[in-house]
């Protein structure tokens, strides 16, 4: 499965070893970036299973706008510094979690996330 992990400079691997983990059994493809300009780039190259944002504040917020305008179907994971789960409310997000998520949230999150996007491919096939 592909997964795009859209994260802070300097934070992306951090990130993309817990997500590894966290998804483990199920082998997932990250491609990471750090900033949601580049990510959208990607996105008009491939598609993914799941996409997740791992920033801040309002440049979270402004990645999950975007994201959501540009690959509406694709299950997104939000996870911010910020209490901004009213807000991924309103971009249909489909998890949000707080920056200090355990590993055992994180792990139940992106099952869920995948296990929605499975569901989703196999309709398409249908």
């Amino acid at each position: 499965m592909n997964v795009a992990l859209c994260a802070a400079f300097l934070e992306e691997d951090v990130w993309e070893n817990r997500l590894v983990t966290a998804a483990f059994p199920k082998k997932v493809e990250i491609t990471e970036c750090n900033s949601i300009k580049a990510l959208l780039k990607i996105l008009e190259l491939k598609p993914f299973s799941l996409l997740i944002v791992v920033l801040n504040g309002v440049a979270g917020l402004e990645a999950v706008r975007q994201l959501q305008e540009n690959a509406p179907g694709v299950p997104l994971l939000w996870i911010s510094d910020e209490d901004y789960s009213l807000f991924g409310y309103q971009y249909r997000v489909t998890r949000f979690l707080n920056r200090q998520v355990s590993d055992a949230e994180l792990r139940e999150a992106v099952a869920g996330c995948l296990k929605l996007s499975e569901k989703e491919e196999e309709e398409t096939v249908k």
